[in-house]
């Protein structure tokens, strides 16, 4: 089973009203997906900026890139990587035999350079060496080592993450390793687990200091192409925010009850500590009868979609309540995401927004994505997903604005946690205003 369950069993009378009992069901895997996936590179490669990220970019994937603060890396082409949705984590200051007494002062060292919601939550020990787990815990959501066998740790970790959350196990790409990425996604699919892989720089390309077993970057796409052509089945993402994923999900409790023509969730969990607020967004599905919904949280505006006999979403744990509604019902005005709406529809919705493209010219149009693509905030990304999303990380609290290439408002919602989804349509560049900042997505 590849979800959490939790049934509310009493049928509450309250007033004139009856209040009646619903399931909610957690996903164990985002999206309710059957295993996942995390591909993590090391040392803060060149070809990291240059060929890694831009080859994840395409298939709307991202990976978690571990520098060495002393060893000089990009620090503008990570920043702007982290901008959009990769992940920057620690190798430590020096790469020394053993990090420790590094800890914490790589995380703030990259901190100071690359700004990202929820910091530097994971790093990846030098030489696989395990500093100490104190310091390890008060700094990380999660610690990676090499190939779980050498230390005593199995390969694939299972559902509820690795026994140890210092000792998390990475199987070593390339030439020393294994280049077989859509096998062992395979694995995880079949067993229900998570595996992460561990690259350092690419065959035939500028690794600088990451010489190690260099991997062929041929063999990462046809892992990305079956990881694309799967996406129902296999979650691939970040190794920090698989970590958190399944620490939120591990605490939450999810209490669902339905009033009238409407249902409420509440979603919640008691960690936080002082390393995260642990808000990446859980997937939930409730059962529903209706053909189509609206679904908010404390107010904003969330994604979702109907399927056999239940309605999904994203939301974040303790952000308020959720609730559900025949579409049209409660206070977001928005049109649905399934599609671009019509011409007239998107007039209308924008009536009150700014054109942010200005002139409607092509050639205009060309000038205002340069433009705006320079003005991305430190701290808030923007990206598109493996399954078509618009995505925003890092805005909570903030109003969320996307445009069509017409200059035409197709969505408003609000920040709530670490990341969210806000919107998918037909292929095309769109406009994300995020608070005071505008940023441009292809779907």
């Amino acid at each position: 089973m590849n979800y959490k369950k939790i049934s509310i069993a009493a049928l509450i009378a309250m007033g004139s009203s009856m209040v009646f009992a619903q399931d909610a069901e957690i996903a164990t895997w985002a999206g309710f997906r059957k295993g996942a996936a995390s591909f993590t590179f090391d040392d803060g490669a060149p070809s990291h900026v240059s060929d890694g990220g831009p080859l994840f970019d395409k298939y709307g994937y991202k990976g978690t890139f571990n520098v060495v603060v002393n060893w000089n890396p990009d620090w503008s082409g990570f920043g702007n990587m982290a901008k959009n949705g990769h992940e920057i984590a620690s190798h430590s200051n020096t790469h020394g035999q053993n990090m420790s007494g590094e800890e914490a002062s790589s995380k703030q060292s990259i901190a100071n350079k690359i700004q990202q919601k929820y910091g530097i939550i994971t790093v990846a020990y030098p030489n696989c060496n395990v500093p100490n787990k104190s310091a390890v815990q008060q700094n990380y959501v999660i610690g990676r080592i090499c190939n779980g066998s050498w230390q005593s740790q199995p390969d694939m970790m299972g559902k509820d993450g690795p026994s140890d959350w210092t000792m998390a196990s990475a199987i070593m790409t390339g030439s020393t390793g294994t280049n077989d990425f859509k096998g062992n996604m395979q694995k995880a699919v079949q067993q229900g687990g998570w595996i992460a892989f561990l690259t350092h720089g690419f065959e035939n390309k500028n690794n600088g200091s990451a010489t190690y077993s260099p991997t062929p970057l041929s063999a990462i796409e046809d892992g990305l192409k079956w990881a694309q052509q799967n996406d129902k089945d296999i979650w691939v993402a970040p190794m920090g925010h698989v970590a958190m994923y399944i620490k939120e999900r591990k605490a939450a409790k999810a209490e669902a009850s339905s009033s009238g023509s409407s249902i409420t969730v509440k979603l919640t969990h008691n960690i936080k500590d002082n390393v995260s607020d642990y808000d990446y967004p859980l997937s939930l599905r409730v059962k529903y009868s209706g053909s189509t919904a609206n679904v908010t949280q404390a107010g904003a505006k969330l994604e979702s979609k109907i399927d056999g006999g239940y309605v999904y979403f994203d939301a974040v744990p303790n952000a308020g309540d959720i609730v559900i509604a025949g579409e049209g019902s409660g206070p977001s005005p928005e049109s649905s995401s399934s599609a671009e709406p019509s011409s007239s529809d998107a007039k209308s919705s924008s009536s009150s927004a700014t054109n942010p493209w200005g002139p409607k010219s092509s050639s205009s149009n060309t000038t205002a994505i340069h433009e705006i693509a320079a003005q991305n905030d430190l701290g808030i990304s923007v990206y598109r997903s493996s399954d078509n999303y618009i995505m925003v990380g890092g805005a909570q609290g903030m109003n969320i604005t996307v445009f069509n290439s017409l200059g035409h408002q197709v969505r408003t919602t609000r920040g709530l946690g670490a990341v969210q989804k806000v919107y998918t349509g037909a292929k095309g560049v769109y406009i994300v205003k995020v608070g005071g900042k505008t940023m441009k997505v292809r779907l």
